[in-house]
């Protein structure tokens, strides 16, 4: 649900950037002090979630800068998200960043952005100054779908390339997925190594979250080679986070980071 501040949209500049295959990315801006803040949203969601118009809210107030986009395939930008992929979302983001922001600037991902978000500062360690992830969801594709799919599953999925899987957030608009959104999400698995990311890092997961287990924080943080990762668990969280009391622990949380970087 898209949520407009009481000084409207107005003040935010938006606009489309053009991707080389004729690909467009929309995008939203707020000019401001850097690190920039850029909010990275999940799978199947947008631009327009509640946790990216807190977080612009806060920079707006604080005077900060921020940006906000949908993926291909998602929100208002280009494509059809069937064809998506990790790597493809993967290089928006970095396109995004190479284009529409300057200097340092701090990543913050919900559930598939915790990934991309984390991709995005290994392709940018110089600018990367920070990062938040959200439920992050690192190598989902491979632990939590092709691990958790029946044999009939794979078989229909390799055999045809399409399969379809229960949204539990909308019964009448299940979820489409390609076979390449599997097999491209192998050349990108994180927690199989050392990440080689050494910033402040804030890892925030609910511990009743039912689609990415709470214990992937733990995982991903042992996994970080960064000595300033930090992991808070929500009791009762689950993994959208959305509440007014998640809002207000998320701008907490960034916030904090923000004064430590700016700080050191």
């Amino acid at each position: 649900m898209t949520e407009i501040t009481s000084d409207g949209l107005s003040s935010v500049g938006g606009g489309i950037l053009s991707r080389p295959d004729g690909a467009t990315i929309a995008y939203r801006k707020l000019e401001g002090k850097t690190p920039t803040l850029v909010f990275l949203h999940g799978y199947h969601s947008d631009m327009e979630g509640t946790k990216a118009l807190a977080l612009e809210s806060m920079c707006r107030q604080d005077g900060r800068a921020f940006l906000r986009f949908d993926y291909f395939g998602h929100g208002q930008s280009s494509g059809d998200v069937l064809h998506g992929t990790i790597g493809r979302w993967a290089a928006d983001a970095v396109a995004v960043i190479d284009e529409l922001t300057q200097g340092p600037i701090v990543l913050v991902g919900s559930s598939l952005g915790g990934w991309i978000s984390l991709l995005t500062a290994l392709e940018r360690r110089d600018r990367v100054a920070g990062l938040v992830g959200v439920a992050a969801a690192p190598d989902f594709t491979e632990d939590l779908m092709w691990q958790d799919f029946t044999f009939e599953q794979r078989r229909t999925l390799m055999e045809t390339g399409e399969l379809e899987l229960a949204n539990c957030y909308d019964p009448d608009q299940p979820w489409r997925i390609h076979r390449s959104l599997i097999e491209d999400g192998r050349n990108h698995l994180l927690l199989r190594d050392i990440i080689q990311l050494h910033c402040p890092i804030r890892l925030i997961h609910g511990q009743k979250d039912e689609d990415v287990p709470w214990r992937t924080a733990l995982q991903l943080a042992d996994c970080l080679a960064s000595e300033q990762a930090e992991v808070i668990l929500v009791k009762d969280g689950d993994h959208r986070l959305s509440r007014d009391g998640d809002l207000r622990r998320l701008c907490d949380v960034v916030s904090s980071l923000l004064d430590t970087i700016c700080k050191t």
